[in-house]
């Protein structure tokens, strides 16, 4: 049962519905009954009880790769100390231990480090906490404003898809926009009548091209105006501060509209408004806008990667490779961790990479960035 959904029924009978984004505030983070504030959501099917599982879960590969490329990174731009290692939405903590795991590689790196965790969430607090342990003095902020002013290194690993979207529809007498109303005691999509789109700058800037003048009747444009606020954060604090940032998500790296919201419970696709709070609700990430949004700070923007090409081009294969040498009896455990990662029919093709960078930064390996010729 969700208690979340009875008290959003009632407020929607006083004050009629709601729209999406402010829906999927409160179904993810409601102080009392939000899915993040109540859940550990994150584990693997049949072992953990969590309800979805992210890269750094998958394998202790992801995070080594990682690893290597920040403390890389660090040793080519003139080894700043301190710095900040900067993580968005770092679930249980597993890919900022790992990171600092492997960075002990490079002597200076973790030492130079300070560790800061963006994070609203009480439980996942805890949890970030006890997985990089004691001695790291890590840092908590409910968003990027109060970062400390020094270079940074940064990495949003499916951080984006969770901040709350807006749909709006193209119809053929104008446009409307999707919201959350109620019906014989359910949550349902109710469609409102708008007179025109609020669309940010950003966001027309990364529409279809014929996408207003002849778009196909139904078509649903999706905006996220948390996730741009984000981006300007933390692109406001490379371009003042120095540093470099990588936004690993799925979503599409080409202009594109269309439905999808979608919720996760217990490793399978339900309804997203059948039980708020009880269920993980995403959507895609619009990687145009991003990049768009970090070329408007003036910061160098690499073109978006697949997750596969950029792990590879880091060493999954050989690192795979590693440990199956060293880990007998694992082999195909591990072949089936480098496929998830990689593969094109699992996280291969439908996560990306999107580097940004201040413009003093050196290149970003993996990725090639832009040129002005």
């Amino acid at each position: 049962m969700s208690a979340l959904k009875d008290i959003l029924l009632e407020e929607i009978a006083a004050h009629g519905p709601m729209p999406l984004d402010a829906y999927m505030a409160r179904a993810l983070a409601d102080p009392e009954h939000g899915y993040y504030m109540q859940r550990r959501p994150f584990g693997a099917p049949d072992a953990d009880g969590g309800d979805f599982i992210t890269a750094p879960e998958v394998s202790q590969m992801f995070g080594e790769l990682i690893g290597t490329w920040l403390a890389d990174l660090w040793n080519r731009m003139g080894r700043p100390d301190p710095f900040a290692l900067v993580e968005l939405g770092p679930g249980r903590g597993t890919l900022m231990a790992d990171v600092l795991r492997v960075g002990h590689v490079l002597p200076g790196f973790p030492e130079s480090a300070q560790v800061h965790f963006v994070e609203t969430s009480p439980a996942l607090r805890q949890a970030q906490k006890q997985a990089v342990g004691k001695d790291v003095d890590a840092h908590w902020h409910d968003d990027m404003t109060t970062l400390p002013a020094m270079p940074c290194l940064l990495v949003a690993n499916e951080f984006f898809d969770a901040l709350p979207i807006r749909q709006t529809r193209k119809t053929a007498t104008g446009w409307q926009e999707i919201c959350v109303g109620a019906q014989n005691n359910r949550l349902v999509f109710v469609p409102q009548d708008i007179a025109e789109p609020d669309f940010s700058e950003a966001a027309k800037a990364c529409l279809p091209d014929t996408l207003l003048e002849t778009i196909e009747d139904q078509a649903i444009v999706e905006t996220c105006p948390q996730g741009e606020a984000a981006m300007r954060q933390l692109c406001a604090h490379i371009a003042q501060h120095g540093g470099a940032a990588l936004v690993i998500d799925y979503g599409h790296a080409t202009k594109a509209c269309g439905d999808s919201f979608q919720a996760l419970k217990e490793h399978r696709f339900v309804d997203p408004l059948e039980a708020p709070g009880m269920a993980d609700i995403t959507a895609h990430v619009n990687f145009p806008v991003l990049a768009h949004l970090a070329e408007a700070a003036d910061l160098d923007v690499a073109p978006v990667a697949t997750q596969g090409a950029f792990l590879e081009s880091l060493g999954l294969n050989l690192r795979a490779q590693q440990l199956m040498q060293s880990s007998p009896g694992r082999e195909t455990q591990i072949q089936s961790e480098r496929a998830r990662l990689a593969a094109p029919d699992e996280m291969g093709t439908l996560f990306k990479v999107l580097g940004v960078a201040h413009k003093a930064m050196p290149p970003l390996a993996g990725l090639s960035l832009k040129t002005d010729t």
